[in-house]
């Protein structure tokens, strides 16, 4: 059976792709991920995997508002606009590295809090609402980051922190069930406003619409630019001898972060793996996109730290996060697999829970003998997600051939 690529390898003719500007604007995306990394290694604990998850989504937010402007300005994108963004996301990166003593946090929120409104500024000029991210246009979000500019508290500033982005979240989901709503159940007809004469009426808020095709590939380059931080990490772990379990784990690693690049971008759409090929570009793929590349985030900084730990005595933290996030990673895959399945429950029994039981296998069993074990479980769970997909899909399309050769 052939299968289909979301990002085909000849373009058709026509398409838009990424400008050099954009290109340009993801370079910070490159340094974020790799910051937003860092805290996740050297045996990192529940707090770190907090604050990495709260980071993590809140520079997401800020690129993909500026993300969306450039999507729908296309050759009409202001320079200015996506370089200042991109400057709003370097302090961000920067400033992740202090963000836990407190040295750097308000430099964060600052940065964090001048591109949500620059960004909120840019679609108030042009008189429109964000199709797919509503909260791009609002700033209700915004509220709590700045109030964290006063919080003392480290504790206090996550929270304030997580209830700005529970905020964008809610309104992104809420808008479009509202105007559903608002479609079936129609307002009460208003009479007119009383106007000067001469003087010009209210410019009407328009919707803007996504270039799906184009915002695609902005999509999947975000999520390449992760598993390069992956591959990356893999190398920087190279500093340890290169014995034989360096050489049994290493490939294991690799094989691990191309069978990820497979099932996100060769059969998957819009970053995220197993979503069908033109589903288009809506408020639940944009946070499975944000979630799904916080997980392969995560799991490559776990693999990176197992790689690197070979030396050493195994940090038993690495590989809760390598496993937590390959945990996610299958969560994720499985639950948009399930909506386009006829027979969700087969697929979760054989497909989902057996790789997340290896998972499970990996994270109860850390310690610095079973480093080889590990990574090539974690390598075992991903394939038997993949393989279990394929014979899936190859199961429901054969009744329909044999259907075909007896008609």
């Amino acid at each position: 059976m052939q299968r289909t690529s979301s990002l085909p390898l000849v373009p058709s003719a026509g398409a838009r792709h990424a400008s050099w500007l954009e290109l340009f604007f993801d370079l910070v995306a490159v340094a974020g991920v790799a910051q937003l990394a860092r805290l996740l290694r050297g045996g990192p604990d529940a707090q770190d995997v907090a604050v990495y998850a709260v980071l993590f989504a809140a520079f997401w937010t800020a690129w993909i508002s500026n993300t969306l402007y450039g999507d729908v300005a296309a050759e009409k994108t202001r320079t200015r606009t996506l370089l200042l963004g991109m400057f709003g996301l370097t302090v961000m990166a920067a400033a992740v590295h202090g963000v836990q003593e407190g040295e750097h946090a308000r430099a964060f929120a600052l940065a964090y809090v001048v591109a949500r409104l620059f960004a909120n500024r840019v679609w108030q000029q042009r008189h429109q609402r964000v199709e797919g991210w509503p909260a791009a246009r609002l700033t209700v979000g915004v509220a709590p980051w700045i109030a964290s500019l006063w919080a003392v508290e480290e504790r206090a500033r996550l929270w304030l922190w997580t209830v700005g982005l529970l905020l964008d979240l809610v309104i992104t989901l809420a808008v479009p069930v509202g105007r559903r709503i608002r479609h079936v159940v129609p307002a009460p007809r208003r009479p007119p406003s009383r106007q000067h004469h001469g003087a010009a009426g209210p410019v009407p808020v328009t919707t803007a619409h996504l270039d799906n095709e184009h915002l695609a590939e902005r999509l999947g380059l975000f999520i390449l630019i992760v598993l390069g931080e992956g591959v990356y990490q893999l190398v920087e772990a190279s500093d340890t001898p290169w014995d034989r379990d360096l050489h049994l784990t290493a490939p294991a690693a690799f094989l691990t972060l191309t069978l990820l690049w497979s099932l996100c971008l060769r059969r998957g759409h819009d970053g995220v793996p197993f979503l069908p090929p033109g589903t288009p570009v809506s408020a639940a793929v944009l946070a499975l996109h944000c979630c799904t590349a916080a997980s392969l985030a995560a799991l490559a900084a776990g693999l990176g730290g197992v790689v690197a730990g070979l030396d050493g005595p195994l940090h038993e933290q690495s590989s809760w996060v390598m496993a937590a996030g390959a945990g996610a990673y299958v969560v994720i895959a499985a639950s948009v697999r399930a909506r386009t399945a006829p027979r969700a429950g087969r697929w979760l029994l054989v497909g989902v829970l057996p790789a997340l039981a290896l998972c499970a296998v990996v994270a109860a069993t850390a310690d610095s003998e079973s480093a080889v074990r590990q990574v090539w479980l974690i390598t075992a769970s991903i394939a038997w997600l993949s393989a279990a997909e394929l014979l899936v899909r190859r199961r429901r399309a054969t009744p329909d051939a044999a259907d075909g050769a007896g008609t």
